[in-house]
């Protein structure tokens, strides 16, 4: 174990993990039972065996359609390019904004001339379905998180995308980022992902393709969390990460941009982009664990992701600026803190099982400023603790020591002194600089913590929330943790921090509603479905979900993916 960036290490990624408990297989002596349960598990769940079109390793597998979007820019107003392998030449695409259930505001189109295209083991790299189909996005649709559901009668399947503004800005102050490179590289169709777990052979690849379907579980933070948006009224625009890695100017057009869930792969232009705007006062907050942990690079066409996570083996070892290590590592030495505040370097897992030993099961945040105007209106006190459904699977932590019962940040890692940590909550430091997992030294308790706060990066930077964990959106229902995530969206989308009022406006990134939680504004797309054909070569999908049974000896076998 320990900070070697070239030694892997476990976290659970299921189809919806909403609240999961994780646990580590050994990189020691691993016993001879263990092993030949795994070999004979990864020989029914790794090898190309199942027929399936997509395969996503951890209970979802599907066998009649699947699809993907290509990995050039996704815009209202103009045409977005899927790839479709299906079982029937006619299928059609259902889309709809991310948790929106009302079937009138489904746009469908439909398709025919479907291919039946099934991934090799070594497609990872281009599956090459075909001819793709263009998906015009009317031009009085609003930015946000879309589903795209594909469906050809015999099954479907579920895709997610983040679809920009054509005037970025002009709708709403709030910007939502998606977190495309973490799921790519997560994503095992084609054989390879960048995780031995999931891998063909066990063994990963440094190179993926960013046209692959990313699974629907990858987006379960994201839907829930621009769900709740809609409920509260809060008018947000989106856009991908791929959008801040090709577009200098995108955050400009904004006061607040949104981190979600795990955005754990960042490019050298998207960490720049995301500097230079807080550094020009935009504001951030980040509901998201395991944050900018990786730097990565792109092909030219930006359709291939490149991460070789150990210098050595990296071409381009010996640029500093382009070597794709830990941000913290060698030769890079641009902790994540500077950005972001936190690592999880200092974090690392929450609700997290080692053999017979329980890591900090059902924990919540426990408050440590409780004046603070995050906390207003949730009747928090010092050393109350709120959103046990919030923490885990992954955290953040700055180091910090306690001074006069409060918890100070050192500074020695990189965060800025003035982060003020307002709650902590305890991790298991899996990936501890100490090389002893578990323990970190010169951290509070010589132990991983959690720890949530705000900071600026410099004195004359943008505000900066941080709620450091993967699962923050899963507790958004929870009348706290809904109030703290309403406080910093209605105070930080404003670039002065001035205290909003309490009514709002679109182009500040709110409704007129001020946020009850029982209001909700659709933002629908369309007043009533619409069906538009379109014809082309290539492409088609369906679903046979085997959750029960694979899930089943996921459980058995502690198999996890590799934090690697």
């Amino acid at each position: 174990m320990g900070s070697d960036p070239g030694e892997d290490y476990m976290a659970t990624i299921l189809p919806n993990h909403p609240h999961l408990t994780a646990s580590k297989l050994s990189t020691g002596l691993v016993s001879a039972v263990g092993l030949l349960g795994l070999a004979l598990f990864s020989q029914n769940v790794f090898a190309n065996t199942d027929n399936s079109l997509c395969n996503f390793k951890n209970g979802d597998v599907f066998t009649e359609i699947c699809g993907y979007v290509e990995a050039s820019a996704v815009q209202v107003g103009k045409p977005m390019r899927v790839h479709v392998s299906s079982t029937t030449p006619d299928f059609a695409i259902n889309i709809q904004r991310a948790g929106n259930k009302d079937p009138d505001a489904v746009s469908r189109f439909a398709f025919s001339a479907a291919g039946n295209h099934k991934p090799s083991a070594i497609s990872y790299n281009g599956l090459n379905w075909g001819a793709g189909y263009n998906v015009n996005i009317p031009s009085d649709w609003k930015s946000g998180i879309y589903e795209l559901s594909f469906n050809n009668g015999r099954g479907d399947y579920s895709e997610f995308v983040a679809i920009k503004s054509s005037q970025p800005g002009t709708h709403s102050k709030v910007l939502v980022l998606d977190s495309l490179p973490t799921k790519i590289a997560y994503s095992p169709i084609g054989g390879k992902s960048m995780y031995g777990f999931n891998s063909t052979n066990g063994q990963a690849s440094a190179t993926v393709s960013m046209e692959r379907p990313t699974g629907r579980g990858q987006w379960t933070e994201h839907r829930e969390f621009v769900t709740w948006l809609d409920q509260q009224g809060i008018i947000y625009e989106a856009a991908s990460m791929m959008d801040l890695h090709r577009d200098p100017s995108l955050l400009s057009q904004y006061n607040l941009v949104i981190l979600i869930g795990h955005n754990e792969y960042w490019s050298k232009e998207m960490r720049d982009n995301w500097d230079n705007y807080l550094a020009a006062g935009g504001n951030g907050a980040i509901f998201s664990g395991n944050t900018m942990w990786w730097q990565v690079r792109f092909s030219s066409d930006n359709k291939q992701m490149i991460c070789y996570k150990n210098a050595n083996n990296d071409p381009l070892k010996n640029d500093n600026n382009r070597v794709t290590v830990n941000w913290f590592n060698s030769p890079i030495h641009r902790p994540e803190n500077l950005s972001t505040g936190v690592s999880f370097r200092h974090g690392g897992y929450a609700n997290y099982t080692e053999g017979a030993s329980n890591h900090y099961l059902n924990e919540g945040f426990t408050v440590t400023d409780a004046s603070h105007w995050a906390f207003e209106g949730t009747g928090l006190s010092n050393q109350g603790v709120f959103g046990h459904k919030t923490v885990g699977y992954e955290v953040d932590g700055a180091l910090f020591k306690m001074v006069d019962g409060k918890p100070v940040v050192i500074g020695g890692d990189g965060t800025p002194t003035n982060f003020q940590i307002l709650a902590t909550t305890p991790a298991f430091a899996i990936n501890s600089p100490s090389g002893i997992p578990g323990i970190v030294p010169n951290n509070h308790n010589g132990q991983g913590w959690g720890t949530l706060g705000v900071f600026k990066p410099t004195a004359t930077s943008g505000t900066v929330f941080v709620a450091p964990t993967i699962s923050w959106a899963s507790g958004l229902n929870d009348p706290q943790v809904g109030r703290i995530t309403r406080n910093v969206i209605d105070r930080l989308r404003h670039r002065t921090q001035q205290a909003p009022s309490s009514g709002g406006t679109t182009d500040t990134g709110t409704s007129t509603n001020t946020g009850s939680s029982n209001a909700t504004t659709p933002n629908n797309t369309s007043s009533g479905t619409q069906v538009v054909v379109q014809t082309s070569t290539g492409g088609g999908g369906g679903s046979l979900p085997l959750s029960a049974l694979l899930l089943g000896l996921l459980a058995m076998v502690g198999l996890k993916a590799r934090k690697s």
